[in-house]
């Protein structure tokens, strides 16, 4: 939790100058064609900090957030405002393409771990390949493409059919992405637990099989899988970026795109903040969950 203080600083301070450092003039490129009487493009620069140094409009960035002052953007939205409609989107999204990776992933994962050179183990290998080789921008256009303008199975966009069917699509192109990787590591992790002499060792003393696979395969062979859950939940804003702009989805991802096509730096911090603190918070619970699966953790 120390360390997570300068290293915060360190990436909003280099978020920012990569903001910074784009080219164009982001007030200019708001007004497009339309010409800007100066004094007005004074004012608005000095209403923005623009006309301050670049360490100067960092600092004044990080006061307005940890004040809570979030302000508006270059085109007068209140932030708070679209943060109270956005972070549900993204919720909503995250949760639902996780339900379909960890359900399948696990599920298949540990069914194929058990059930090692059968039908379903070897099928899960091919088809996690296929899945693994797969581009995810070739994957989210092709869905799009196939299952919302050709088939008519799903909306192409937008959220106006609302919760669950509006977010289907996507979450399903990100599940059945994430679920490949989820699977063949809780598949791996499985059969390395099951060959162990502390396995052999339960069932030499006579212990039910029941008994061997709750209380000493699967909470040992969820440890690797706990870590790559944790990072993947983590890293889900990054990929939201992305599937929000494709599938026009009013989440922070497309709010983080948007801000970063107008040099919005204040808004890039603020998104980035938020990012760096969800990810600091669900680490701490992968350590936490850490101790409850192996007791030996809590002791080093």
């Amino acid at each position: 939790m120390l360390a997570a203080v300068p290293i915060g600083l360190i990436v909003t301070l280099g978020v920012f100058a990569l903001v910074f450092a784009m080219p164009g003039d982001p007030l200019r490129e708001l007004a497009g064609d339309k010409p800007i009487p100066a004094a007005v493009l004074a004012a608005k620069r000095a209403q923005f900090h623009l006309d301050q140094p670049f360490i100067v409009q960092y600092l004044l960035s990080m006061k307005d957030i940890l004040t809570g002052n979030f302000g508006t953007t270059f085109a007068g939205g209140d932030i708070a405002a679209q943060l109270k409609l956005r972070i549900p989107v993204t919720l909503k999204l995250t949760l639902l393409a996780n339900a379909f990776q960890w359900t399948l992933g696990l599920l298949f994962g540990i069914y194929a771990g058990f059930r090692r050179n059968g039908l379903v183990d070897r099928s899960l290998l091919l088809i996690t390949l296929v899945l693994l080789a797969v581009p995810g921008l070739v994957a989210y256009f092709a869905a799009q493409f196939l299952f919302g303008v050709q088939l008519k199975w799903f909306p192409v966009s937008g959220v106006l059919e609302g919760f669950p069917r509006s977010y289907l699509l996507p979450a399903l192109v990100i599940g059945l992405l994430g679920f490949a990787g989820l699977a063949r590591l809780m598949r791996t992790s499985i059969v390395e637990t099951v060959n162990a002499d502390f396995v052999k060792t339960a069932r030499a003393k006579g212990l039910g099989e029941q008994r061997v696979l709750w209380r000493h395969i699967l909470p040992n062979a969820l440890l690797p899988v706990v870590t790559f859950i944790g990072l993947d939940l983590a890293g889900m804003f990054g990929g939201a970026i992305i599937t929000e702009s494709i599938f026009n989805l009013p989440g922070l991802g497309q709010f983080m795109f948007q801000a970063i096509k107008l040099k919005e730096g204040g808004v890039v911090v603020l998104l980035s903040t938020l990012a760096f603190v969800s990810y600091i918070v669900i680490n701490l619970a992968v350590d936490i969950l850490y101790g409850i699966l192996d007791p030996r953790v809590r002791n080093v």
